[in-house]
């Protein structure tokens, strides 16, 4: 557990697949509404956000992490191990009532902290293009080193931008 006043972010266990779920859906269409269609939406949270597939991911080695704020969770991260000098992370999301407050940067830092800590020289994520928190991610030193089109089937595809920090 890795605490900051009394905000903490601590690792979640599999049988928390349904609070990250019930997290997700209030959270991640929120983030998305404004650059996703409403049925791509759909499909993808079912497609990432099932509580079957979120043990899934974490019995294959995704380490999901919880964020804690004034008793009550507030925020989720995933990261993963690729190789042995780049550590993924696949999700951070906070409720959007605290964004704005540093909340997103502690997560953000506690995530390579983790990986740092685990070996990583590098931590890389996929943002879509078109995301804002694509300038949030620039103004904590991350790069960008490509793009990707990912069809994620249904018709619908992840039109990414991969970026890396070095740690």
């Amino acid at each position: 557990m890795i605490q900051k006043g009394n905000t903490f972010i601590r690792k979640a266990i599999p049988q928390e697949a349904s609070l990250i779920h019930e997290l997700a859906l209030d959270i991640w269409p929120k983030a998305f509404e404004e650059i996703l269609s409403p049925e791509q939406i759909r499909y993808m949270f079912r497609m990432m956000y099932a509580t079957d597939v979120l043990k899934k991911e974490m019995e294959r080695g995704v380490e999901f992490y919880i964020l804690n704020h004034e008793g009550a969770a507030a925020g989720y991260t995933a990261i993963e191990q690729k190789n042995e000098t780049a550590w993924k992370l696949h999700k951070i999301y906070l409720s959007q009532k605290l964004h704005g407050k540093g909340f997103g940067k502690y997560q953000l830092h506690t995530m390579e902290a983790i990986a740092r800590n685990n070996g990583a020289e590098y931590l890389c994520l996929n943002v879509n293009r078109y995301n804002k928190a694509l300038d949030f991610y620039r103004s904590q030193g991350y790069i960008i080193t490509g793009t990707e089109d990912i069809d994620i089937g249904g018709g619908y595809f992840m039109n990414d931008y991969v970026m890396q920090k070095r740690l």
